[in-house]
């Protein structure tokens, strides 16, 4: 089947996540720099999970740019993925809420690294499904992976270590990660070369 209306379909449930996520925020109770200041752990919560979701929605655009026919198989697999990634405005209000409690943070990471695994596998079966091109076949994401174990093995150190607030900064610093290690740059020079 067309990738088109699955596409479409993801891009209104992300929209739609962003607006919840923004509305779990207070206003300040104070309308001064104080009041701004004191809601600062929940921006901060709020930015880091609209940088995930946004990588999540950029990362899928790119795929499916190569992409053109999907089946049963790659739409669970993304469902599985939008089930997750629906929890993050709840994850992000618990955290943002009660910012240096380990539980909270310590489930922020765990749909953190969910989301990254099932991102991939559902990425790898993609691939796996439209093979009318050997370009999107080099896509590779070992060192993506394991970088981000890696990272967030640290954050669970870190969090028992009593520095709760460093989930939330790993987890950014995770999807820096997924930037600087772009596992896209073979479909970029497939399209640069004209196939």
């Amino acid at each position: 089947m067309n990738s088109s209306r699955f596409e479409t379909f993801i891009d209104a449930i992300i929209a739609i996540m962003l607006t919840v996520m923004i509305l779990k925020i207070p206003q300040p109770e104070t309308m001064d720099l104080a009041g701004i200041w004191n809601l600062r752990v929940m921006y901060l919560s709020y930015i880091i999970s609209f940088i995930i979701i946004y990588n999540i929605w950029d990362h899928h655009r790119q795929l499916f740019d190569a992409i053109q026919n999907i089946n049963n198989r790659v739409l669970v697999m993304y469902s599985i993925l939008i089930f997750i990634i629906t929890l993050i405005p709840y994850f992000t209000a618990w955290v943002a809420h009660q910012p240096y409690e380990p539980i909270p943070e310590l489930m922020f990471g765990i749909l953190f690294m969910l989301t990254n695994i099932v991102y991939i596998l559902s990425t790898i079966v993609a691939i796996k499904h439209d093979s009318y091109s050997d370009i999107i076949k080099e896509v590779s994401f070992n060192k993506i992976f394991l970088v981000n174990i890696s990272l967030f093995i640290l954050g669970v150190i870190l969090i028992y270590a009593g520095y709760p607030l460093s989930m939330m900064i790993i987890c950014l610093i995770t999807v820096i990660n997924w930037n600087l290690i772009n596992y896209f740059d073979a479909i970029e020079e497939g399209d640069a070369s004209g196939n």
